[in-house]
């Protein structure tokens, strides 16, 4: 059986310039190629850059649609590389803007738009919020969609898991701060917990007011870095080893032991 390999890719991208945003993806997923992923993962907002004010105040400079034709030179990309990509954005749809991963087939054509579900601070008043995790099925893999401040709700993460994904992809947008502690905790635990690879692509440099730090990530089913982003620009693959998934679980069985319905707690009180 094939293991497919997975990358995770960042650069700088600045808001309100899409066009050029848009080349730097395409690059990006040139690299990817080259160093062999079948899928590449960039971050949040990475099209416009990551500003929800600005996207507010001005969607005519930032807001696609996935038909727009600066996406099909996205899909383009994909299609002469022979590379998915799961790539970040603000995108209108019937309900309004929704800040969203779009993900393009190897064959260069939209498969899915995952919109976020659980929104963080100016984004309420950006985007219109998703309603539920997806499972997309692409580059050989069954992954699991989720963006940024999604991975802190810990039953999003394991309903992807429970729905026999193999890799959980979380483009994000983390800032220097107290935002980094939760970055390194969050994503090795959902892995652990999960039993289950997890790729998340950080955004990088001065955006929104904010200073982003990159330090894109690749975790095993242990929860154990197999790859990073250690540049301002560049690349990490990791190979997607589903007997690592397996043997991790007769380990650490995790998914087993939530065959059962939830659990009440019983109150106890004293007197």
């Amino acid at each position: 059986m094939i293991s497919p390999r997975v990358a995770v890719a960042q650069a700088p991208s600045t808001p309100g310039r899409l066009g050029a945003n848009i080349e730097q993806a395409v690059e990006l997923i040139s690299a990817a190629a080259g160093a062999g992923a079948d899928l590449v993962l960039l971050p949040e907002l990475f099209l416009p850059g990551y500003d929800p004010r600005g996207i507010a105040a001005n969607p005519e400079r930032c807001v696609i649609s996935a038909g727009d034709p600066r996406c099909i030179k996205l899909g383009r990309a994909c299609a002469d590389h022979r590379t998915a990509v799961i790539v970040g954005g603000a995108f209108r749809i019937r309900e309004g803007i929704v800040n969203a991963a779009l993900v393009i087939s190897s064959e260069g054509k939209p498969i899915h738009l995952y919109r976020k579900v659980h929104l963080w601070g100016d984004e309420r008043r950006a985007f219109v919020p998703g309603s539920r995790p997806t499972v997309v099925e692409t580059g050989g893999l069954r992954v699991g969609m989720s963006i940024c401040f999604d991975a802190g709700f810990p039953e999003h993460m394991r309903a992807l898991a429970l729905a026999g994904v193999d890799l959980i992809a979380c483009p994000a947008a983390f800032a220097l701060g107290e935002e980094r502690r939760r970055y390194e905790l969050y994503y090795p635990i959902r892995a652990l917990e999960n039993t289950v690879y997890v790729a998340v692509s950080n955004a990088v440099g001065e955006q929104g007011g904010l200073q982003m730090f990159g330090d894109s990530f690749l975790f095993g089913p242990r929860g154990n870095e197999i790859g990073r982003v250690k540049s301002a620009i560049g690349i990490a693959t990791a190979v997607i080893d589903r007997g690592e998934i397996e043997r991790a679980r007769e380990d650490l069985p995790y998914l087993r032991e939530v065959s059962r319905p939830p659990i009440e707690p019983i109150l106890i009180t004293g007197r």
